[in-house]
């Protein structure tokens, strides 16, 4: 594919890093998962919609 084509196309092309995947089972921000939790617990979850309540 021409560099014009893929500047052209509407579907975005990614390429991802395989060295990335020894991220998938590593809790990078798990001090961040627990805080959110916690609040979870505490507040709930917020309502689906506004519109869907009128």
């Amino acid at each position: 594919m021409k560099f014009k084509d893929l500047n052209n196309q509407k579907t975005p092309v990614v390429s991802i890093d395989n060295s990335l995947k020894k991220f998938i089972e590593l809790p990078v921000f798990q001090e961040k998962l627990d805080k959110a939790n916690e609040v979870l617990e505490k507040v709930g979850l917020p309502p689906k919609s506004l519109k869907a309540q009128r």
